[in-house]
């Protein structure tokens, strides 16, 4: 594929993601079922990746809403209903909104109504709540749990016990608690940056998606068509003799020049899936280097009880899993060798320990509570 051609694809792909995104802008909001369980992930995630998560500040959402009010939809909600993002919300953050809300709404000039009306519409059944004193201080590490204890009384810390536990992209512009979760030495000046963030996690789930069914739809036709002769054998065994005749009977009298054609349109297929994966993989990169870095499980289990571990293991896997709810059995089976017990029977116990899972059906679990609005 020459210059001009690989031009063209990044174009079109340009256009691709512009359509992609106008459409989420207008979609509706993807809301929890009548059982309080959150949509599962975007096809990005069920397929091979992973669901990329964000805990969000009061001002960022005061901000965030009152943007919405007055220009339409913003990159935030739009990439949590796509599924390209995870919003968890620590409770103080939804109490705290419809305590500034008014303020806010005189200060942009928006009706009182309409910013509440916005929150309780867009933002609030994306949120999946974790209530107050959800997640115990226990499962951090000690350097994580100092940096915590230097807040003080900070009104931040569940926000940022919360993005710790769960390695998530801390969505605030406080520097105190911006150095809670990334540490002394972090860039402070990146807390300002979060918009281009999120709008890399966007873009790597639309490419996500496009780059993988580039893969999975050939794969699946190949497998049907190769189904369907198999069935077609077992059914009439002795049309295999006529298949194979008329097959080499093909191959003999197709030209080098064919064989040629087929074999240069192969490769441009797979430079465009490789001209589709280069900034898929670019932009999720871009993501993920905005997660805080977190202890191993190997050093946390050396430093940390073995129920703080296996609890923490549970938060982290469930909050990325393909499906918002998993049954303790599903979750055991996932979690990666934690050094400590982690069998179905220990996983449930934790479930039932913390007020930060909830249970929208008989025996499945999900990592946060859907909120109702409140007036």
């Amino acid at each position: 594929m020459n210059m001009v051609d690989r031009q063209r694809v990044a174009e079109a792909l340009d256009l691709h993601l512009q359509h992609s995104y106008a459409q989420n802008a207008e979609a509706a909001i993807r809301r929890p079922d009548g059982c309080g369980a959150f949509p599962s992930a975007s096809l990005h995630s069920i397929l091979g990746g992973e669901s990329l998560l964000v805990v969000p500040d009061t001002n960022v959402l005061l901000r965030d809403i009152a943007y919405s009010c007055l220009k339409g939809r913003t990159v935030l909600i739009t990439a949590a209903n796509s599924g390209a993002v995870r919003l968890f919300c620590a409770e103080h953050v939804i109490v705290e909104v419809l305590e500034h809300s008014k303020e806010w709404a005189f200060s942009e000039g928006i009706p009182h109504e309409t910013y509440v009306s916005r929150w309780n519409q867009e933002y609030l059944p994306l949120m999946r709540t974790i209530p107050a004193h959800g997640i115990s201080n226990e499962i951090l590490s000690p350097a994580e749990l100092s940096r915590v204890n230097a807040l003080g009384a900070s009104k931040d810390i569940p926000s940022v016990v919360l993005s710790l536990a769960l390695g998530a992209f801390y969505l605030t512009e406080d520097r105190g608690a911006w150095r809670a979760v990334y540490g002394a030495n972090a860039n402070h000046r990146e807390r300002f940056r979060w918009l281009d963030t999120l709008k890399a996690g966007g873009k790597a789930d639309e490419l996500g998606e496009l780059f993988l069914g580039s893969l999975v739809l050939p794969a699946v036709t190949v497998q049907a068509v190769a189904a369907l002769c198999g069935d077609v054998i077992k059914a009439a065994p002795w049309i295999l003799a006529p298949i194979a005749g008329l097959l080499g009977w093909l191959a003999f009298r197709t030209s080098r020049e064919t064989y040629g054609s087929i074999g240069s349109g192969l490769l441009q297929a797979l430079t465009l899936v490789a001209d589709v994966y280069k900034p898929y993989h670019e932009a999720l990169d871009q993501f993920r280097r905005m997660a805080p870095s977190i202890p191993t499980w190997n050093e946390l289990a050396q430093t940390n009880g073995r129920r703080s571990v296996l609890a923490r293991a549970v938060m982290y896997e469930l909050a990325r899993s393909s499906n918002s709810d998993m049954s303790a059995t599903e979750l055991a089976r996932e979690l990666p060798d934690l050094h400590v017990g982690q069998r179905a029977h220990l996983v449930r116990d934790t479930f039932r320990a913390s007020a930060c899972f909830s249970q929208p059906y008989l025996g499945r679990w999900q990592l946060g509570h859907t909120r109702q609005p409140d007036s």
